[in-house]
């Protein structure tokens, strides 16, 4: 007789939205989390898109910790000396409100409440070393020597899964299936921020910037989201071309990310509450390892659910969804008091006949195309030149548009045949 029906590790949105799940139908449920408070080891700050947590929380929207709701998103490429943008503000935004941002460390212990009241038993400050194995079936935790047994575990472990590694399920991570993100939360007052991004009170900004001046040549995006009174900013870049170039340091890149002249007055004045670095999942559907087994399961970024194209990132929806998958696959095995492999494989249907899996098919590859330097150089050179062409006053006849851009593709060549090809494969990606 096991001790628990199901024991889920990891309190961060996959983990507490199953143990949610789960509890709220009445399964003995253990939600183990290594933090203490749960979510003070995630790198605060970031965007919630969708939801996914509405069939579990109806109304979430009204008591979670949510900063603002995203109406006006942007995309910007930087150079040395410009940005150019495309901004999306929408009253169609601000009616759905199906984006907010967020800060993690207080997200996480909000879901975590949420499963204990639902009727979980969560346990913090406890790091699960691996998964207890008997007769090749998964039938417990183990930590310290001790074994708390359970008929089912859901792994949620985050961005670096290493239960899941340490018991076998997956092999160790390689640079192509991470990158590094480094993360500031600068203070600000809320009407300061109000004035300086054009928000009414409760709106916000979120924008995914392609870096394509930094030094070293090092390829790497950035990020500015508004809170209530502060701004997360910060970059991600990729760990193998990180590791290329070891004369680049992540702390220096951020420093010239936020000193940028488009970037610094936003966060004039500003006095740095956080200063973090995490793990980012980046491999996409190749770094999916098997979501099932013998007695388990794994959810969220420790599955590699993350997704970014480039002008999104996402991650905590897909976090929040396959966790409830996975608590609806268990409860279905309880039923049938079957959880053999194959009575877990039902898990895996459902996240092939939901958004998450779709996603992670649809945009297979997509990485090739988010870290090359087509999209870190040559666009952002391009577009640079163009908008110089069109908005340039040099008392010198205009030229067509046709002209402009074919002149600022052939300044930066892209017109070669390498250029264009790399051109037909970001759109066949993207």
């Amino acid at each position: 007789m096991s001790e628990f029906d199901a024991i889920v590790v990891g309190a961060g949105p996959a983990g507490a939205s199953a143990a949610i799940r789960l509890a709220s139908s009445k399964k003995n449920v253990l939600l183990v989390e290594k933090s203490d408070p749960p979510g003070s080891k995630n790198v605060s700050g970031g965007v919630l898109w969708g939801n996914g947590l509405s069939a579990i929380i109806p109304d979430w929207e009204k008591s979670a910790p949510v900063e603002r709701f995203v109406d006006t998103k942007s995309v910007a490429f930087l150079t040395q000396d410009s940005k150019i943008g495309i901004d999306f503000s929408s009253k169609k935004l601000e009616q759905k409100k199906t984006g907010y941002t967020v800060l993690r460390a207080r997200l996480d212990q909000w879901l975590a409440r949420k499963a204990k009241e639902a009727g979980a038993m969560v346990i913090n400050g406890i790091t699960v070393e691996k998964l207890h194995i008997e007769n090749g079936k998964v039938t417990g935790i183990e930590q310290d020597g001790d074994v708390i047994t359970s008929d089912t575990v859901i792994l949620c472990e985050g961005a670096n899964p290493r239960v899941a590694i340490n018991s076998g399920l997956r092999k160790p991570l390689t640079d192509h299936d991470v990158a590094i993100g480094v993360k500031e939360v600068i203070k600000l007052p809320e009407n300061t921020i109000n004035e300086r991004f054009h928000l009414k009170s409760g709106a916000g900004f979120a924008c995914e910037y392609v870096l394509g001046y930094l030094k070293g040549g090092v390829e790497a995006g950035g990020f500015l989201y508004t809170n209530k009174d502060s701004i997360s900013v910060g970059i991600v870049v990729s760990m193998s071309h990180l590791r290329k170039n070891d004369a680049t340091h992540t702390y220096d890149m951020i420093e010239e990310f936020t000193a940028h002249p488009y970037i610094a007055p936003l966060l004039q004045g500003g006095e740095m509450q956080e200063y973090s670095a995490h793990m980012v999942q980046e491999g996409g559907f190749s770094s999916i390892p098997k979501l099932y087994g013998n007695g388990y399961m794994i959810a969220g970024d420790s599955a590699g659910f993350s997704f970014s194209n480039g002008l999104v990132l996402q991650g905590m929806n897909y976090a929040i969804d396959s966790g409830i998958a996975a608590a609806d696959t268990f409860a279905a095995a309880y039923d049938k008091k079957n959880f053999t492999e194959n009575a877990l494989k039902s898990y895996q249907d459902r996240l092939e006949g939901s958004y998450v899996m779709k996603d992670m098919r649809s945009f297979k590859g997509i990485g090739d195309v988010t870290w090359s330097p087509f999209v870190h150089k040559k666009i952002p050179a391009m577009l640079e030149s163009l908008m110089m062409g069109l908005f340039m006053e040099e008392g010198r006849p205009k030229k067509h548009m046709t002209r402009m851009l074919l002149d600022a593709l052939s300044q930066n060549d892209m017109l070669r045949v390498s250029s264009l090809m790399d051109a037909y494969r970001m759109m066949r990606r993207m």
